[in-house]
């Protein structure tokens, strides 16, 4: 008879794997879901706006986080993951940025 402690390795997933899910999958289903299929209204501009700001947001959480968690666990291609997150901001600012002049523009010229 064999004695088994009962714990056995669990199987993590994988960091990139979570970062990639949180700076491209999610964000995308956000925007998605806020999007207008018809004829938008002022409150449809809000929602998409929203639903864009939100979305950035998260890729930019996801990304910085990925880093951080690369830094930590002392991968010698953390730089990389530095450099994406440095890009993942600068374009979250963009569409950000964008998203609140297109609400602008929207609200006003009806």
């Amino acid at each position: 008879m064999s004695t088994q402690t009962g714990t056995q390795k669990r199987r993590a997933v994988s960091p990139v794997l979570i970062g990639f899910v949180g700076m491209i999958i999610v964000p995308f289903f956000i925007v998605l879901l806020t999007n207008s299929w018809d004829a938008p209204d002022a409150a449809d501009f809000v929602r998409m706006a929203f639903g864009t700001v939100i979305a950035s947001t998260l890729a930019s959480v996801a990304a910085w986080w990925l880093a951080f968690n690369r830094m930590k666990a002392g991968r010698s291609d953390r730089y990389w993951f530095w450099g994406v997150a440095g890009i993942v901001t600068l374009s979250s600012i963009g569409s950000i940025s964008s998203a609140a002049e297109a609400l602008l523009v929207r609200l006003t010229n009806p």
